[in-house]
Order: structure tokens, then C-alpha cells, then sequence
């Protein structure tokens, strides 16, 4: 996926490609899929309208105009946008059945004007029915969000982080941070946890410590560098019953941290982390530190899991 423009634009660049390898070749030449998107920054795949075709599902994130759609596979190479919402913003978005009644249900979380999670529920023949499940003001600065099981009660809860100063004055914001929300079975949404972080932008939530239960590695982009510049990464320890422990580490303040994966690197058993560095236009930035960022840039920094 290519988000087209990284900076504020309504120029619709984005694109969705394929990389297809061709038969006898070694190369894989690129196929766009989808083209002229609203600068989009997530996408999801199953058959949202039962006809057995893959359809894909698009956070048009855009600037003034955008849109979050699905697109419907016409089985001859082409994609049809529905929207569903009509507004820009659109960041995570998750498939999934949420009221279980065998059609695959749509989640988003929505970053401008109107932000929160909104629920979209199929009804069937291509058609949805939106609910504003979690709503929050227009300052909160969505940035991400994950659907869990957080505690094993067989409905899908949520993990949010928002922390996004990129569009308001860069001071930190008491209501950033690490939240989840839990399902109460019919899919109204409790927050349960609230870990304050300035800047917060991603949260995954992974059972590092192998114990049972699911802790939760978050980044922040717009950390409180003069105060705590170590929030730029945080690993909270599930210690049963929702409470979590802080923990971070000295070299979480090598780079700016604007994205994170988790997965079993070495092979050991555990997941490990993954954090992508992005140092360009850091604002509130104290000098000493900027200049260690120009001299010792780390773009890439790997984690790796002692638990084994």
C-alpha cells in the first residue's frame, strides 16, 4: 500500500498494489489493485457480501475529503467503493463478527471531527448499519486501534491508543494514552483501562511474558522529551485482574518510534518487537537529543524476547 502523499493533502495518490511473481521470472512487477485513494493507511480482506470473492476494506485517512469503503471484487480484475463513512480520518480498521449472526462485521477507528471506534454491521447483499460505539471529542487524537479478547469472556474488546499532536499545538494532553475498553457481551464498550502516555500512537496487545494473560507494548510519537523521554516505547505487565506495570528502557530514546510489530524474530518461541524510527520534523525536540539523532541515527531497532 502506498499512502501516496505522508503530509496534509486531498490530492488522492494512494494506491494499493500487488507484487506478483510471474512464472520462470524472479521478478515481481507491480500491479495496482486499487488507485486514486485518499492517502490510505490501513486495509482488511474477506467477503463482506457472500458471493465468495475477496473483498477489501479501505481507511481513506485523507485530509479535508476522505473516505473509509469497502470495495467490492467484481471477479473481473476491477473493485466497486462502497463508503461507509463519508468523513476523513479513518485509521485502524478490523473485520469481524460482532454480533454473531455469521456475517463479518466492520470496525474502524475514525481520527477527525467525529473520532472513536464505529461499528458497521452487515446486514447482508453488500449493505451496513453504522453505530458510533465509542466516541470521543474531535482533540483526542486517534491513532490506533486493535480488537481482543482482553479478558477471555469469548467477546471481543478493544485496545486503543491515541496520542496524535501532529494537528494541535505539540504540548502534552492529560488524555493521552493506552485504553481498553471491554465488551459487556452486547457489544457496548466499558473503558476498563487508561494508561496515561503522552503522544501515544500504537498499542499491540501480546502475551510477551508467556503467563496467560495479555500485556501490551505501546509507542509514543510525541512523547514528553523534556520530562520523560523514555515513554517513547512502554511495556505494560498484565498482572491479572486489569492491572498492568510500566516498564521501559534506556535506549527507547535512540529515535523518534512512529511504528511497531511483534512477532517471533529468532525463532525462540517468544515474540519479540520491532520499532520503526521516523526522526524528520520532531517538534519539542531538546537539541542535545536532536543532535544525537543526527549523529547515532537507529531506524530500526530490534527487541528481543529474554522471557526463554
Amino acid at each position: 500500500m502506498s499512502i501516496g502523499s505522508v503530509f496534509p493533502s486531498d490530492n488522492p495518490q494512494g494506491k494499493l498494489i500487488a507484487l506478483q511473481k510471474e512464472k520462470g521470472e524472479l521478478s515481481f512487477p507491480p500491479r495496482d489493485i486499487l488507485a486514486g485513494l485518499s492517502r490510505p493507511t490501513f486495509t482488511s480482506y474477506a467477503d463482506l457480501n457472500n458471493d465468495g470473492l475477496q473483498d477489501i476494506v479501505v481507511s481513506g485517512f485523507g485530509y479535508l475529503v476522505g473516505h473509509f469503503s469497502w470495495f467490492e471484487n467484481m471477479a473481473d480484475g476491477n473493485f466497486r467503493e462502497h463508503i461507509l463513512n463519508d468523513n476523513p480520518g479513518a485509521i485502524s480498521n478490523a473485520v469481524y463478527d460482532f454480533n454473531n449472526d455469521g456475517l463479518p462485521d466492520i470496525a474502524v477507528l475514525m481520527g477527525q471531527a467525529r473520532e472513536g471506534v464505529f461499528i458497521y454491521y452487515n446486514l447482508g447483499d453488500g449493505n451496513f448499519a453504522e453505530s458510533y460505539e465509542i466516541q470521543w471529542p474531535p482533540s483526542y487524537g486517534a491513532a490506533h486501534m486493535s480488537l481482543v479478547d482482553f479478558d477471555g469472556d469469548g467477546a471481543m474488546d478493544v485496545l486503543t491508543a491515541n496520542g496524535d499532536n501532529a494537528d494541535y499545538t505539540p504540548f502534552a494532553k492529560h488524555y493521552h494514552g493506552v485504553r481498553v475498553y471491554l465488551n459487556n457481551g452486547e457489544n457496548h464498550f466499558v473503558e476498563a483501562v487508561f494508561y496515561p502516555l503522552n503522544g501515544a500512537y500504537k498499542a499491540l496487545p501480546v502475551d510477551f511474558d508467556a503467563d496467560g494473560d495479555l500485556d501490551i507494548a505501546a509507542i509514543s510519537f510525541f512523547p514528553d522529551y523534556e520530562k520523560a523521554p523514555e515513554e517513547s516505547f512502554v511495556y505494560l505487565e498484565n498482572e491479572g485482574d486489569m492491572a498492568f506495570v510500566a516498564w521501559t528502557f534506556l535506549a527507547a530514546t535512540d529515535a523518534r518510534w512512529l511504528t511497531m510489530d511483534a512477532g517471533d524474530i529468532d525463532g525462540d518461541g517468544d515474540e519479540d518487537i520491532v520499532l520503526g524510527a521516523f526522526v524528520r520534523g520532531a517538534s519539542n525536540v531538546p537539541p542535545a537529543l536532536e543532535k544525537r539523532w543526527q549523529r547515532e541515527a537507529t531506524s530500526l531497532l530490534i527487541l528481543r524476547n529474554k522471557h526463554f
